[in-house]
């Protein structure tokens, strides 16, 4: 009984550990992830991020309308690229609208897995044309 029991615990325990990831422990991870990328593989890792950015901005801008934004979305992908998790640094319309298309998007096959990479957003008020 004793086996079994701790055979559970071992096998729920990691699960439970990736339930509590927050979003400053999965941007340092991110950090540091990208940070180990040679630069030929953070070039591909940024060509992969490009049309994930082009669609979100094309979708979500229209729902935050000519306002400021800036906000971080971290994600997790497997070794083939795909987003596994998404993380976000604020409840704003415009970044649950990224985080959205930042889920369903397919990146560069990275090093390692899983493998956090972050997108950056940041439209400042003097950039928007009045």
């Amino acid at each position: 009984m004793v086996r079994i029991c701790l055979l559970l615990l071992l096998i729920t325990a990691p699960a439970a550990f990736a339930a509590d990831v927050t979003f400053a422990d999965a941007k340092t991870w991110a950090d540091r992830d990208e940070g180990s990328l040679s630069a030929e593989q953070q070039q591909a890792l940024a060509r992969s991020q490009a049309p994930v950015v082009q669609a979100a901005m094309s979708s979500c801008l229209g729902a935050n309308g000519p306002k400021p934004f800036s906000f971080v979305v971290v994600v997790e992908l497997d070794s083939a690229g795909k987003v596994l998790k998404t993380w976000r640094s604020d409840d704003s319309k415009m970044a649950g609208c990224f985080q959205g298309m930042a889920a369903k998007a397919k990146l560069f096959s990275p090093p390692k897995s899983p493998f956090y990479s972050s997108f950056e957003m940041d439209l400042p008020a003097s950039a928007i044309s009045r």
